[in-house]
């Protein structure tokens, strides 16, 4: 899993293992203070039996009052998920199932609180799944250092965009994930201020 604007520099992996990582690409290749590409390893639940629901890789939060506003139209088949109302979040939700569409479908339209996005069937009869769910959000606004320091100054992550920037700039952060826990991560718009 790649985010659109670090695709070629960084991204997240969900080995058939159990073993997971976030690293550099091969493209970008190993930083010189890291002994391999990855910036941190973990690994999570393996896929349970047929029957035993899915285990979570990953949860990601796109707040609504932070998504930035669309500056190209896209070549590639893209799939839209509509977001949250104003105020909430749009989480994206990647799982592993040996269960069959189907039956996943079923449990989902029973509890209610997501909707199916994607079924791929891997080559390993497990399936991966990405749904969608909607859920409340405190804003919670973020203004980078202006010191000579900051690795990245005079930012700002507000959920007001009050000079209609259309929030060019993006940050993805999270906890690093422990044995067992699925990745978590947040993405917010922002801008640049005045120096």
């Amino acid at each position: 899993m790649a985010i659109r604007s670090h695709a070629g520099i960084s991204k997240y992996s969900f080995h058939k293992s159990g073993i997971c990582r976030s690293a550099f690409t091969r493209e970008h290749g190993k930083p010189e203070k890291l002994n391999d590409r990855a910036m941190f390893k973990w690994k999570r639940n393996l896929t349970p039996s047929i029957g035993s629901d899915a285990v979570r890789a990953a949860l990601l939060a796109f707040p609504t009052d932070y998504l930035s506003r669309e500056t190209k139209s896209e070549s590639k088949k893209v799939t839209w998920i509509e977001a949250a109302p104003e105020g909430k979040a749009t989480f994206v939700e990647l799982a592993y199932t040996l269960d069959s569409e189907t039956e996943v479908k079923s449990k989902i339209s029973y509890r209610g609180e997501r909707k199916l996005i994607s079924y791929s069937k891997l080559p390993d009869e497990t399936a991966l799944l990405v749904m969608r769910s909607y859920d409340e959000w405190e804003n919670k606004d973020i203004k980078s250092p202006t010191t000579e320091e900051s690795v990245f100054p005079n930012l700002v992550f507000s959920a007001k965009d009050e000079k209609n920037t259309g929030r060019p700039v993006r940050i993805i952060f999270g906890p690093t994930p422990k044995d067992g826990d699925a990745l978590i991560l947040q993405e917010l718009g922002g801008y640049k201020v005045g120096t």
